[in-house]
């Protein structure tokens, strides 16, 4: 009896870094301007060039953390995930079932590491599909999930096909 492999799930999201500098370097901003305007405002320099200047670092702060904390948010949504029966992009909710898979090919696209997957379709399996996914712009590396992918696909293609069943009917 063979026991079966099971692997922990990978769940894959976008990376993460620019969107924590735009939001803590803003943050940053936002202090310095709200400190220097207060100190503008209190001193009694309402309509100085300094109280201006302020105004305009402050707007800046306030924008570039809107954009930092929306793209925080956006990287919080998984991208790919990796379970023990299927690998699953949900940016076009394509589903590929690990036994489904026929060929796996790490190749350049456009400056762009990419693995090609050959599936059979699950509605017609005379049909031949091909995916390539991304190994670039997730929070871990492109050579983690390259492995990773292969160390399953190679589990699933080492595993004996089922012998045919000879029908008693038509045998001679």
């Amino acid at each position: 009896m063979k026991t079966e492999t099971t692997y922990p799930t990978l769940v894959l999201y976008p990376r993460r870094g620019l969107a924590v500098l735009w939001a803590s370097g803003a943050a940053v901003l936002l202090s310095v301007a709200f400190g220097g305007l207060m100190a503008s405002l209190l001193g009694g320099n309402w309509a100085g060039l300094m109280t201006f200047v302020y105004l305009v670092l402050l707007t800046l702060g306030i924008l570039g953390f809107r954009k930092g904390w929306r793209e925080l948010s956006a990287a919080m949504r998984p991208v790919v995930e990796l379970n023990n029966e299927e690998l699953i992009d949900y940016r076009t909710e394509r589903r590929i079932a690990w036994a489904s898979m026929v060929e796996l090919a790490q190749r350049r696209v456009a400056g762009r590491w990419v693995i090609d997957i050959d599936y059979l379709d699950e509605d017609d399996p005379d049909r031949l599909e091909s995916y390539d996914l991304p190994l670039t712009g997730y929070h871990i590396s492109g050579r983690r999930l390259g492995a990773e992918i292969r160390k399953r696909f190679a589990e699933v293609d080492a595993e004996e096909a089922v012998p045919e069943m000879e029908n008693p009917a038509t045998s001679p």
